[in-house]
């Protein structure tokens, strides 16, 4: 699914004030991937060009200067392709403004036919369509700060499915791992947190006390811890981690708690302080909104009647 919502561009035939932000967007992009913009987009006759662009390239013989000539295509309301009728004499357009090469920049893509076309020219040329713009903004900070500018209801929505941490703490916290020392918080799987209890009577039934908590990543990690508590006598309940981050299950899970201490259940030192320190550690990554994903897991956990008597409703 694309990111980015190219109609929330103004269309540059209706003259609203707005009709030049496509080619703005086009400086701005071209400017934050290293460009140097020469001539810069302006209302009126533009012979053939929206912008002329400069790029240094930097070889063993030294440098050299290839100049662009850009074309702004901005069709994303129809959602039709570019045709060779939209680019027509490309190459006495390139000639006519002393360029080296063409650019288009569209917003939705090149027809085959224009494709073609572009392929069979003598010079240089590159097309920049939506999916390949996206993905240069979205990787980097400044990137993001201009799809921010010009795609603001895209950009909301896709940070609350994309979140990043609150900023808390003045160091970074991480997770680790209690048998391999990854940092769990790093991990596509962040793994499972095990509360262990000390077996009440001598059998499989749980007491009232917490005896240590532990996170460890799923698997063979979280086999071998096991393996080591049970023979200490130890019983466990375990919950995934990227649960307990979704903020609905972490209020869940402080609920619990004190329902459960008020009904009497006690925790060691060594328990209660390690309990602290993972409440710490991921309230950063819980102080959200919930992502698209994480609703829909909610409705998926909501349907288990034991989950929702956690709640303590």
């Amino acid at each position: 699914m694309p990111v980015l919502d190219f109609t929330e561009i103004a269309e540059a035939h209706i003259a609203n004030g707005m009709q030049d932000t496509f080619e703005l967007f086009t400086r701005d992009f071209l400017g934050f991937m290293g460009f140097k913009v020469i001539s810069a987009p302006d209302r009126g006759a533009d012979g053939g060009k929206d912008l002329i662009i400069q790029e240094t390239r930097v070889g063993v013989g030294g440098e050299t200067i290839v100049k662009w000539l850009v074309s702004c295509k901005h069709k994303a309301t129809s959602g039709s392709s570019v045709s060779q009728n939209d680019e027509s004499n490309v190459t006495d357009r390139v000639n006519a403004n002393n360029c080296d090469a063409f650019l288009g920049f569209y917003s939705t893509l090149p027809s085959a036919g224009l494709n073609k076309i572009l392929e069979g020219l003598k010079f240089e040329q590159t097309i920049y369509d939506r999916e390949r713009i996206e993905s240069q903004l979205l990787h980097s900070s400044e990137g993001l700060k201009i799809a921010e500018r010009y795609f603001p209801k895209s950009l909301a929505a896709w940070k609350t499915d994309n979140p990043k941490p609150a900023q808390l703490f003045a160091d970074q916290t991480s997770l680790e791992c209690h048998i391999c020392k990854k940092d769990l918080l790093e991990q596509k799987d962040k793994g499972v947190i095990t509360l262990w209890q000390v077996m009440k009577n001598g059998d499989y039934s749980k007491s009232d006390v917490f005896q240590c908590i532990h996170w460890t990543c799923r698997g063979h990690c979280d086999q071998v811890l096991r393996h080591r508590k049970r023979h200490e006598g130890l019983i466990d309940g375990w919950e995934d981690i990227g649960d307990v981050m979704m903020p609905t299950v972490f209020f869940k899970w402080i609920i619990s708690i004190l329902n459960e201490q008020r009904a009497g259940v006690t925790y060691s030192d060594e328990a209660f302080d390690a309990l602290k320190q993972f409440l710490l550690i991921l309230f950063p990554h819980v102080s959200r909104h919930l992502s698209a994903r994480e609703k829909e897991r909610i409705q998926s956990l909501a349907q288990i009647p034991a989950y929702l008597g956690g709640m303590g409703y």
